[in-house]
């Protein structure tokens, strides 16, 4: 039998009574247990969260992050669900209903309420605080944490159905609106105000909560760069105030144009220097040249005192000038009044100058007449240079003083560079590090506000008063449980059948017993009258006659009997029916047939072509090598004249066989049962018997098969159907079209 769909039918209806009684039982049994089940009402919360498009305050931050957005809402489901969470709720709500005087419909109803007092013992009342559920509510949290062994402690862990957190919990629906910003919130309870007011307690918990947690992190990061910042702030004030006291210790306004300023300057300087000294070489020189070419007693005038004086109070003039106009420059004051004391010592300079001249011309005029021009002539260009090398005299001390000066000046300017360097440096690196923390603090400070836009969730549907309960799911509940009856019942009675280890069917026959199946018997049974069992029984004879009858004409001698032995390995196969529905068939085709059996029962044949021939069992049946032997007492004439021999013997596992003889059969039938199973010991007999027999292979009638296996050999069973079934057997076997004759 092949494992279709007709086959599961098939099944299924053997087991009908079955597949029926249980799932009304079932069925039955959850209407009776759900017949006083309470009436549940539910509330719905639907709030908006702005994680996925709510406000940002980074402009430049527009994309959004799929990953962190449901990671968000996960962290927000989470903690609506969390313990603490619920834990806060339950003990809020146990508060709510223990300030109420009496009960009120709007929070709690009567018959809860009633309930609630019997169980609060007399230690938990005394600490409600009438009309203040804040107080109350912190008394009861003291209560609480005080030990594990409080009624209030126990309330809210336990499984108590309004507090508990468990059951709490156990009644709360989160789902987010497809991929917006809202998130409803549902939950059940068998009081609609206790549904209400759970839900808006819920709400405003986790709410709370939510900002809490948003505002803890942001700020921690702000209070941290903000230290920082501070400690900043002060390294960089510390490096300026070091900076600014060097410059002020150093007379320091501004280094760098300072220097640029005293190198310009020395530069300037230099030239100037250089040339003063040749103008005073080359006037030292000529004067030189002069005095040489001017005769000893004009060099004893020009040498007097008095000329000496001037020409003494003459360079120190030029010098003091020198000092004046050549210094660095100075402020505006300072340089008018050396402007004004520089004029009046030109002018003296003027004036000693033109008192020289006239001196020296005096003298020349004293001690020369008219005709001395030459003379005259190099006195006065004597007197010019004089004047000149004098004054060259007084501004090359003064550049060398001030050469001394520029000196000094560059030995203390040089290493103030290096320590003004090293303190730029640190100003620098504090001023970097200020900048960074100043800006971190800002993104510290835009992240702040962008979790504090972010974090403010708003309720945009409040939790409503249900007025009417849920629809009852009883109904369903005991259309699950006829159901799960049924699917249950089919699907034990599938695996019993894919587990049964009987033989059942003539391909498993073959399969366990490794012999080919040449009959198949059915069961007859008077249960089922739409049956024709009467037609099956013939067709199955007619089906094990004919291979009979058709070994007949493979019999090489042809004057001789075919003899077939039917054996079993165990008792009770049924091989005495077989004989007695084989032979009755025989001798109807008018065949004579010799029936040698061990069995005392009469099959009820009496007419000339049926024969009996009875042998008992002993140990002798192992030395019987001839058929003939069997008739002792020689009844039979010849064997001759019999057309079929029919030869039983006992189950071959608990009784001897003829080994001798079984070699000499024409062909032998194992007859077994189809509703057992095929065991070891079955298997050790038939290899006996074939390691002992060296006639040919015996076949298989497989006895009491199930009448749907006749299908296989007479096609559709001889049964009374009405329309419909036909078709629903069509349809299960996928032969929408198949027709009853060729037109």
């Amino acid at each position: 039998m092949k494992f279709n769909l007709l086959f599961f039918v098939r099944l299924l209806l053997r087991h009908i009574s079955l597949l029926i009684a249980v799932p009304i039982i079932l069925a039955s049994m959850v209407f009776y247990l759900t017949r006083n089940e309470p009436k549940v009402f539910n509330s719905k919360a639907r709030i908006y969260t702005g994680i996925a498009t709510g406000s940002n305050i980074e402009l430049e931050n527009t994309k959004i992050d799929f990953r962190a957005t449901n990671t968000a809402y996960d962290n927000l489901l989470n903690l609506i669900k969390a313990r603490t969470t619920i834990e806060i709720v339950g003990l809020k709500l146990f508060t709510q209903h223990m300030v109420l005087d009496s009960a009120d419909v709007k929070i709690i109803s009567s018959k809860k309420y009633g309930e609630l007092m019997q169980i609060v013992p007399d230690e938990v009342k005394q600490l409600v605080v009438k009309g203040d559920i804040e107080k109350t509510y912190e008394n009861f949290t003291r209560l609480k944490n005080s030990d594990h062994t409080n009624f209030i402690y126990q309330l809210i862990n336990l499984d108590h159905p309004d507090y508990s957190i468990e059951k709490i919990l156990g009644r709360i629906g989160l789902r987010r609106i497809s991929n917006s910003d809202f998130v409803d919130i549902d939950f059940e309870s068998e009081d609609p105000a206790i549904c209400q007011n759970t839900l808006l307690i819920l709400c405003e918990t986790f709410v709370r909560l939510n900002a809490d947690i948003k505002a803890n992190q942001s700020d921690a990061v702000v209070r941290y760069f903000e230290g920082q910042l501070n400690k900043s702030t002060g390294h960089l004030r510390g490096a300026e105030d070091e900076l600014l006291d060097f410059n002020r210790t150093n007379n320091i306004i501004n280094y760098y144009e300072q220097t640029k300023h005293i190198a310009a300057e020395k530069e300037e300087f230099e030239i100037k220097f250089f040339e003063v000294l040749r103008k005073y070489h080359a006037s030292k020189a000529v004067l030189e040249t002069l005095e040489s070419r001017l005769e000893a007693h004009e060099l004893k005038r020009i040498s007097s005192q008095s000329i000496m004086n001037l020409r003494k109070e003459l360079s120190q003039l030029n010098f003091e000038v020198s000092m004046k106009t050549l210094g660095l420059e100075q402020d505006s004051t300072q340089a008018l009044k050396n402007a004004r004391d520089v004029a009046e010592k030109k002018e003296r300079i003027r004036q000693l100058e033109q008192q020289m001249a006239s001196n020296v011309d005096t003298l020349y005029k004293t001690d020369f007449d008219t005709k001395s021009i030459a003379s005259t002539s190099i006195l006065a260009d004597w007197l010019q240079k004089t004047i000149e090398y004098e004054g060259y005299d007084a501004q090359l001390k003064v550049m060398e003083q001030k050469r001394e000066e520029f000196k000094e000046l560059y030995q203390e300017f040089s290493p103030l560079g290096a320590t003004m360097k090293r303190l730029e440096r640190k100003i620098d690196i504090a001023e970097r590090e200020y900048l960074s923390l100043l800006h971190s603090l800002g993104l510290a400070k835009l992240r702040q506000q962008n979790v504090e836009l972010k974090s403010n969730i708003k309720l945009t549907e409040v939790p409503f008063y249900p007025i009417s309960p849920k629809p009852s799911k009883r109904m369903l509940l005991v259309i699950v449980a006829f159901m799960a009856g049924f699917v249950l019942v089919a699907a034990t009675i599938l695996v019993l059948e894919l587990l049964d280890g009987n033989i059942n069917t003539a391909a498993r026959a073959e399969d366990k017993i490794g012999l080919k199946v040449s009959s198949i018997f059915p069961v007859i049974s008077n249960s089922s009258k739409k049956i024709d069992y009467d037609y099956l029984q013939n067709k199955a004879v007619n089906a094990i006659s004919r291979n009979i009858i058709l070994n007949q004409f493979k019999k090489e001698k042809e004057n001789e009997p075919v003899v077939n032995m039917l054996f079993s390995t165990q008792e009770t196969e049924g091989k005495t029916f077989i004989c007695r529905h084989l032979i009755a068939k025989l001798c109807e085709l008018d065949y004579r047939t010799l029936h040698i059996t061990y069995d005392e029962e009469d099959i009820g044949l009496s007419n000339d072509y049926y024969t009996k021939l009875r042998y008992a069992v002993s140990d002798q049946l192992y030395k019987i090598s001839c058929i003939k032997e069997f008739d002792k007492n020689q009844i039979i004439e010849s064997f001759d004249d019999f057309d079929f021999v029919i030869l039983e013997i006992p189950s071959i596992i608990k009784n001897p066989f003829p080994v001798k003889l079984a070699s000499t059969m024409d062909y032998t039938f194992l007859v077994t049962r189809a509703n057992r199973a095929w065991g070891e010991a079955d298997k050790n007999a038939l290899e006996l018997f074939n390691e002992a027999t060296t006639g040919p292979e015996p076949t298989i009638i497989l006895n009491g098969v199930k009448v749907l296996e006749m299908e296989t050999v007479v096609g559709d069973l001889p049964k009374k159907r009405s329309i419909i079934r036909k078709w629903v057997k069509k349809a299960v076997q996928f032969r929408f079209f198949t027709k009853t004759s060729v037109a």
